[in-house]
């Protein structure tokens, strides 16, 4: 279904207007805003839409029926990361300014530009279909999903469907579509350690405690040589099977490539095989900020007062970030940790079956738009609230695709950007997506 000209000058406005309103889950910024915006384009292009309240950010939902025997739920978020460091962004992150080809905006990968594409390409498809759709966009996704469990739960009648098409995944280097059959899980945490009420000259140092060594102490009982040190930890992970292991050799990016896209010196390992198979079916814990004392320009003496870090645990099947949260009280028990653990958010790993309608629909429609095969993989190395559909609806089709992210994207980075060209080959996308599932209703 190629686009005409005056169908991708209307797409990109609308791409860009969003783009431009900050949503920002983590403050609040722009949240409200945006989810009005986004409620008035869907009602302009035909979906009955509404914003649903919940306990923190609205959940955006709409419907478009043709009276199908056969209906898809499209997911996606609304919500971006914060733009920290803006320093290092050559634009405004909030400008969606378009220059070589590629548009650079907080949210023009992640998950803005791949909403925004599949709304004009479903739309576009679904009035000549027998497919009717559901889309639930929602405001929390970048926070971990606080509410989302508790909407879906509420919303279950609602919500049914044949299958679920997640948040969309991206191109690979060589340009081919990324299939993504499952999720990792997500465990948030962050630890706070205070000895004090305010901090200290360093001439006391020989006299008081000081959190941060305490919290490098702590954090050096976790992870040794990349490998989490949690007793029971690697008790309930599910390795992967030779089929989903064959899967990855079609990742076939080396490790240069890697490199060169995610801006580092040196990988963990050379061999691309074991890299494939770090990367999507091995856990992780990661240290993601510290903070403690002075950290401005020049020098100042001190004795911090306290010391905070924030860390995430990305988890395979069948790990329970539940258990793994059990887990982490016990073992920070057991090193003396005398500080304070504030669990931030949850998320369940996952992985679907390759052998469904809704994949085989994915793939012939991905040949048909870009004429390369699509690659697919087990999970990705990321998380995305898929277990919640599963779970909870009952569904069984279940994949994420049809992004418009490549290596090079940044996202959750400065100077987050995609190809425009991408763009319009997920509207296409979608809308030969649509097309093929609905020749395969039964």
């Amino acid at each position: 279904m190629e686009l005409t000209g005056e169908e991708k000058e209307r797409q990109l406005k609308a791409y860009l207007e969003l783009l431009k309103h900050p949503s920002i889950s983590a403050t609040g910024e722009g949240i409200r805003e945006t989810s009005q915006l986004l409620r008035e384009l869907m009602e302009s292009l035909g979906v009955s839409s509404s914003i649903v309240e919940t306990a923190g950010h609205p959940v955006v939902y709409g419907e478009y029926s043709v009276g199908g025997s056969s209906t898809l739920l499209i997911y996606n978020h609304y919500d971006v990361q914060p733009v920290d460091p803006l320093e290092e962004w050559t634009s405004d992150p909030f400008s969606a300014e378009v220059r070589g080809g590629r548009v650079y905006a907080r949210g023009a990968s992640d998950n803005k530009g791949t909403l925004v594409a599949r709304l004009f390409g479903s739309v576009k498809a679904v009035r000549e279909g027998k497919v009717n759709l559901k889309f639930l966009y929602e405001g929390e996704e970048e926070i971990g999903s606080p509410n989302l469990s508790s909407f879906v739960e509420a919303n279950s009648g609602k919500l049914k469907a044949n299958g679920v098409l997640m948040e969309g995944s991206s191109l690979d280097h060589r340009g081919r579509p990324l299939i993504v059959l499952g999720v990792k899980g997500l465990l948030y945490v962050q630890l706070d350690i205070s000895t004090g009420e305010r901090d200290l000259h360093s001439s006391n140092a020989p006299i008081v405690y000081n959190p941060a060594w305490e919290m490098i102490r702590v954090l050096s009982t976790l992870v040794e040589d990349g490998k989490v040190k949690i007793p029971g930890f690697y008790d309930k992970v599910r390795p992967l099977n030779e089929r989903e292991r064959e899967m990855l050799k079609d990742y076939d990016v080396s490790p240069e490539e890697l490199m060169g896209s995610l801006r580092v010196e040196r990988l963990r390992f050379d061999d691309p095989q074991r890299l494939r198979e770090a990367l999507f079916g091995e856990p992780t814990c990661t240290i993601d900020g510290i903070v403690s004392g002075y950290i401005g320009k020049g020098s100042k003496t001190v004795v911090p007062h306290k010391a905070s870090v924030k860390m995430d645990f990305r988890l395979v099947p069948d790990q329970d970030p539940k258990e793994v949260l059990q887990l982490l009280r016990a073992h920070l028990n057991r090193v003396g940790f005398k500080g304070t653990l504030t669990e931030m958010g949850l998320e369940r790993p996952m992985r679907t079956s390759p052998d469904t309608r809704l994949v085989r629909a994915l793939e012939e429609s991905a040949r048909e738009v870009y004429g390369k095969n699509p690659v697919l993989v087990p999970n990705s190395a990321g998380t995305q609230p898929m277990g919640l559909f599963v779970e909870l609806l009952g569904v069984k089709e279940v994949a994420s695709a049809i992004g418009v992210g490549d290596p090079n994207s940044n996202a959750h980075a400065p100077n987050e950007s995609i190809e425009l060209d991408n763009f319009f080959k997920a509207v296409e996308h979608t809308s030969s997506f649509i097309k093929w599932y609905s020749s395969n209703v039964y």
